[in-house]
């Protein structure tokens, strides 16, 4: 079966319409927006602007350019900050890194924010007054079959973006 094709859902009619699904996203999108109150900033590469290896099919180091930024409503999560080594044999060289993001969010929202997050692009959370902490996204969600994506066993309304912590000398917002 295609991809690109324009068919209604049939399956759960009888329980559950397109009204219904359109109803239940609005409100969750109003809780993301007015209630949750936790947002983002999206940096997206622009990979029309950025210039690109012909061979290795990447940047150089202070070349990528950025569209503006976006601020995103969503759901996050950090994950603990992981313990890491230079030497694990002498354990010498201890820092710390930050956990993974995990942000949670609606296609709708990206919509209406214009703004498309893909592998690559980086993620800024304020953790306080002053202080933004860096992520690169490393899986974009697109791929969201699965049934917790999915309001009213209807259509997938959510987005799973899954990010890695970056250095400080990656990436600073800039």
């Amino acid at each position: 079966m295609p991809n690109n094709i324009n068919a209604p859902i049939t399956r759960n009619n009888k329980f559950y319409s397109e009204e219904d699904f359109e109803y239940e996203t609005n409100l969750l999108m109003e809780y993301l927006e007015e209630d949750l109150n936790q947002t983002v900033v999206v940096y997206q590469v622009d990979r029309v602007k950025t210039n690109v290896s012909a061979v290795y099919k990447e940047a150089e180091d202070g070349h990528i350019r950025f569209k503006a930024p976006r601020e995103i409503p969503c759901m996050y999560e950090i994950s603990e900050a992981n313990v890491k080594t230079y030497d694990s044999k002498t354990n010498t060289g201890v820092y710390v890194v930050n956990g993974n993001l995990t942000v949670y969010t609606m296609p709708m929202i990206l919509e209406k924010y214009k703004c498309d997050i893909r592998r690559g692009d980086y993620i800024g959370v304020l953790i306080d007054t002053g202080r933004m902490v860096y992520f690169s996204v490393v899986n974009d969600g697109k791929v969201n079959t699965s049934n917790r994506n999915y309001v009213g066993a209807y259509k997938p309304s959510w987005l799973k973006i899954e990010c890695a912590p970056v250095p400080d000398n990656e990436f600073n917002g800039k």
